[in-house]
């Protein structure tokens, strides 16, 4: 039986976990969400001030909870300023890179279903060969109220422009848009009509 895998790309507060778990949900696919894992990567290096990472283990998906090297991190706690800037830091790093390349690689090889994931190098570096690629895009006004809501007002349209500057110019993997991938502007479109127009490209592959 063949998977579905598709990825969905685009800078910060775009609404890529949003507009995935309610695509997953309908194509009955398993929905991940790749900037956790350099979220939770931070938190462990912030906790413990090391990147040495002998134990990875995803106790639940929604709400995330990972369990490394012994210590336990919960979704809850990923979202901070500290956390927010650590992350894309580590991002920059290939050997962080490394390691969420191929847990999420693990992930969809043993997914029943298939996958729906989002990031920033999804469709351009992890999963090439994606069924259908997305690139989300909205203006920064709108990205930044989205992510303060996210973030219970924690982060500014500051903190938002430095992420995606760290993210589009970065080395290694920087944020493009992926090769064959659909743009979307979804700043005035209904999760509806977003979900519509993504299950009518996939049609068409």
């Amino acid at each position: 039986m063949s998977k579905t895998l598709i990825t969905l790309d685009g800078p910060s507060g775009v609404g890529k976990t949003t507009i995935g778990k309610h695509l997953a949900s309908d194509l009955n696919l398993e929905f991940f969400s790749s900037g956790l894992l350099y979220r939770v990567i931070a938190l462990h290096n912030e906790k413990t001030n090391s990147f040495n990472l002998n134990e990875f283990e995803i106790i639940s998906n929604d709400p995330i909870v990972c369990k490394v090297d012994g210590n336990v991190y919960k979704e809850k706690n990923l979202y901070t300023p500290e956390i927010n800037t650590k992350s894309s830091e580590i991002a920059q790093l290939s050997e962080i890179r490394m390691i969420v390349f191929n847990i999420l690689q693990f992930m969809f090889n043993n997914s029943k279903s298939g996958m729906v994931v989002e990031g920033r190098d999804m469709g351009s570096v992890v999963f090439k060969n994606a069924d259908l690629k997305i690139y989300l895009d909205a203006s920064e006004v709108t990205r930044s109220e989205r992510r303060k809501a996210q973030s219970g007002n924690k982060e500014s349209v500051e903190d938002l422009r430095a992420r995606d500057l760290r993210d589009i110019n970065r080395k290694i993997s920087p944020l493009i848009i992926p090769d064959d991938a659909i743009v979307i502007n979804n700043e005035n479109k209904s999760i509806e009509e977003l979900i519509k127009i993504i299950k009518e490209n996939l049609k068409l592959q």
